[in-house]
């Protein structure tokens, strides 16, 4: 009896894409839960619901499976921010909506949320691309208030600016659903104070 013959490349891609896919999802649960440090890789492949031996094909430790569960997380809350940002606004307005929604991100996307407050640390390379993409606003809105790019203060402004939006995070993660609006806005607009940044539609 002749073996079966292999599944399509295409078909196989997308099992693995699936399996790879199980196996960030059940670690940035455990990373939103705080679970990581103590996960077992077997508790990882039994909540992700594929073979032990799987493991191996896509990750070489948990520790790189979950610094990869959290980049993916930075991603999805990349684009997540990125539908909600205007477009032809001027750069403080759309930093002042970039930390209003951040603020929500807690209410509305929960897990990302939890996942970012305990990898923030990743974002302090000066050379990440998610870094950089989430400073480009910030350093938009700086220039934009009149501050002169490649100084101190500039680099100054800009590290209070990416610290302010992280403590966004870390503050609206443990309020009510109904504190959170209303927390988002007062958060956005201290930021806007914290970096003496003219009211939004005034910088032309």
């Amino acid at each position: 009896m002749s073996a079966p013959d292999p599944p399509p490349p295409a078909r196989q891609d997308r099992r693995k894409e699936r399996t790879r896919a199980a196996l960030i999802g059940a670690a940035q649960r455990l990373l939103a839960e705080g679970q990581d440090a103590h996960a077992s890789i077997q508790a990882i492949t039994e909540l992700a619901d594929v073979g032990f031996g799987s493991f191996y094909n896509y990750f070489s430790s948990k520790e790189e499976l979950f610094d990869a569960a959290a980049a993916t997380a930075v991603d999805d809350y990349l684009r997540w921010l990125d539908e909600r940002l205007p477009d032809g606004v001027d750069p403080v307005a759309r930093l002042i909506e970039n930390v209003r929604q951040t603020g929500r991100l807690a209410l509305e996307q929960p897990r990302i949320a939890a996942i970012l407050t305990r990898r923030l640390a990743m974002l302090d390379e000066a050379d990440d691309p998610r870094r950089e993409r989430i400073s480009a606003d910030v350093r938009a809105a700086i220039t934009a208030g009149g501050a002169l790019p490649q100084t101190l203060e500039f680099d100054i402004l800009v590290a209070a600016a990416l610290g302010a939006i992280m403590a966004v995070l870390r503050r609206t993660i443990s309020l009510s659903p109904g504190e959170t609006a209303e927390a988002a806005e007062v958060l956005a607009q201290a930021v806007v104070r914290l970096l003496s940044l003219p009211p939004a539609g005034a910088t032309g």
